[in-house]
């Protein structure tokens, strides 16, 4: 079917081009009835928006552009839908790119979509991020820039995430709290901020609670078995470990596992989470919610913010993870 124009929908509903438009873009000053009527009437008549026309016209491309590090199965699934939808709600596209945990990548990928004249830009900053003049450079003179689900104190740029250091420490003055001393920290690379955030606030539990902190860093996942059962060797007695990832609490549950430790009777197991895995799992994982839905419609709302205007105060905005306790911490009170 041959795809109609604006100006030929808003003939046939007898609507001027704008009120068209505008119930298009979920305009608050449209009617529920009028943008009913809009909607089911492009979806029969097979109408698209002119992005061109329309960004001659308004001077925005209702694009809005995602820059992530990597696709996984944890946690990005689910901050990729609720942004998704937040957008759509908005009257914007999607337009999500991958940056192999390139910073250099991730400049270049923030250039292409200034060249696509995107309205605003999120993006999951790589493990080799620089907070440089590059970044500010390109946030100033392009679409507005947010940081998305990494903390990072910028008078530029409005961030989301969690206060990684901070839930880091509740986990452990939690295991403290049933009566643990002796835990060990899982982590991944070092290089990683989230790393280095989580791995802080473990440090600094332990040191407040006078416990050797005990540090399990992980370098190679293919190894990971291996590397865990060297360390509660070496570790003898450890009673419980704090994994900083659902990817490492996975690993930590199965490695456990096959090697006959029982959970919790032998160790037990605490993370912070997007709350899918360890309720999968069995015994099922306690664990501090990290909710991927209210980051991904947070950076939504920042990001608006900036797009309507530029001069708006910048904000650092860390969203709070609640305990859900189940069945991996053993009280030893």
């Amino acid at each position: 079917m041959k795809r109609v124009t604006i100006k030929e929908l808003a003939k046939v509903l007898n609507l001027s081009i704008s009120t068209v438009s505008r119930a298009l873009s979920d305009h608050p000053d449209i009617s529920q009835d009028t943008k009913k009527k809009v909607r089911e009437a492009s979806e029969l008549y097979n109408y698209t928006p002119n992005l061109r026309a329309r960004y001659l016209r308004t001077k925005s491309s209702g694009l809005i552009g995602l820059i992530l590090p990597e696709y996984h199965m944890f946690f990005i699934p689910e901050m990729m839908k609720s942004i998704s939808e937040a957008v759509s709600k908005k009257g914007y596209s999607l337009l999500v790119f991958q940056s192999d945990d390139s910073y250099q990548k991730e400049l270049d990928l923030i250039e292409y979509c200034n060249q696509l004249s995107v309205d605003g830009i999120m993006i999951s900053i790589s493990s080799g991020f620089i907070n440089s003049e590059e970044l500010s450079k390109l946030n100033k003179d392009g679409a507005p820039l947010v940081l998305l689900d990494k903390i990072q104190e910028n008078d530029d740029m409005s961030s989301v995430g969690i206060d990684g250091a901070g839930i880091a420490k509740e986990s452990i003055n939690y295991l403290i709290k049933n009566g643990h001393r002796k835990m060990g920290g899982v982590f991944s690379d070092s290089s990683q901020m989230i790393t280095e955030t989580r791995l802080a606030g473990f440090k600094q539990a332990c040191e407040e609670n006078n416990i050797e902190p005990l540090i399990l860093m992980i370098s190679d996942l293919d190894r990971f078995d291996e590397t865990l059962l060297n360390f509660l060797n070496v570790n003898k007695g450890v009673s419980a470990l704090f994994a900083m990832t659902d990817e490492l609490m996975m690993r930590c549950h199965s490695g456990l596992q096959r090697h006959s430790y029982k959970i919790p009777e032998d160790i037990s197991l605490i993370v912070i989470s997007d709350g899918v895995m360890p309720k999968i799992l069995h015994p099922r994982i306690t664990h501090y919610f990290h909710s991927p839905k209210l980051v991904g419609e947070t950076a939504v709302n920042l990001l608006l913010e900036r797009i309507k205007d530029k001069t708006c105060q910048t904000k650092t905005l860390k969203i709070d993870c609640s305990l859900v306790e189940l069945e991996s911490v053993k009280d030893l009170n």
